[in-house]
């Protein structure tokens, strides 16, 4: 596929880049949070990660970033995000990690006997028919599941999961029946929870980040938080998260939740 002409070239995370459109889909809250749960529940570096629908490649290079896995792979069916990925891959520094994107759909994949201690994904979360599609074929397979949604997510990642590995998975809170009704399919178990509210004076979260295991666990994990205050300022929990995760002061990833828009 021909390198898009409106593809631009980001700081991402430390000294990472990331290629993204301005006219197609752009890392934004989902993924930041995403990418924050999983490495603030993982201290330790994981053997293998694998990042399911990675997209342009945020969710996996933030990971891959902060702990620095041994093997990390990606994988994504949109050639145009699988080619931009790449490219931000092959600009790392020397002393990168050993970071793979596949071209493919994940549904498609048996992994054979591929395990993986730690996997992420940021499935679109809006149902073909909720609203208006996007013209740009990017940004329409990033918010509408035109390939499954949140349980493709989820069955793929059960085959792929190691006995003690965790899954970390974004979605609109208002769907939080779905994730776990997956889970209950396949055999997962939900172990922590991270609820973000778009502001402090709105009622409820909008999204949560799921972590799901394979084997139950005892208390429930909790995180609340609202990603602004009720002035309409980035809160102070939100901006303590950013610098947990080392985007503060980066071009780091848009406040903005995606929308059906």
């Amino acid at each position: 596929m021909d390198w898009p002409g409106d593809a631009g070239r980001d700081r991402l995370i430390g000294d990472w880049h990331i290629f993204q459109r301005w006219g197609g889909h752009r890392t934004s809250t989902d993924d930041l949070i995403t990418a924050w749960y999983a490495i603030h529940r993982n201290p330790v570096a994981p053997a293998r990660y694998l990042d399911l629908g990675c997209g342009v490649g945020s969710v996996l290079l933030m990971v891959s970033h902060k702990l620095r896995p041994k093997i990390a792979v990606g994988v994504e069916a949109q050639a145009q995000s699988v080619a931009m990925a790449r490219r931000a891959i092959a600009e790392l520094p020397e002393h990168a990690c050993q970071i793979d994107v596949r071209h493919a759909d994940f549904r498609d994949l048996s992994f054979g006997g591929e395990r993986y201690e730690l996997i992420t994904g940021s499935p679109p979360y809006f149902p073909l028919g909720a609203g208006v599609l996007p013209d740009d074929a990017q940004r329409r397979a990033c918010r509408f599941e035109e390939r499954g949604g949140v349980e493709a997510y989820v069955e793929t990642a059960s085959r792929a999961l190691g006995e003690r590995a965790r899954l970390y998975v974004v979605f609109q809170t208002r769907w939080s029946e779905r994730v776990m009704a997956a889970a209950v399919e396949h055999d997962l178990h939900l172990s922590g929870r991270a609820d973000f509210s778009t502001r402090a004076d709105k009622p409820g979260p909008f999204l949560t980040v799921f972590e799901l295991s394979r084997q139950p666990t005892g208390a429930l994990h909790r995180v609340h938080c609202s990603v602004r205050d009720a002035g309409g300022r980035i809160s102070r929990e939100y901006q303590r998260i950013r610098r947990e995760l080392g985007v503060a002061g980066a071009a780091s990833p848009s406040l903005s939740p995606r929308r059906d828009s």
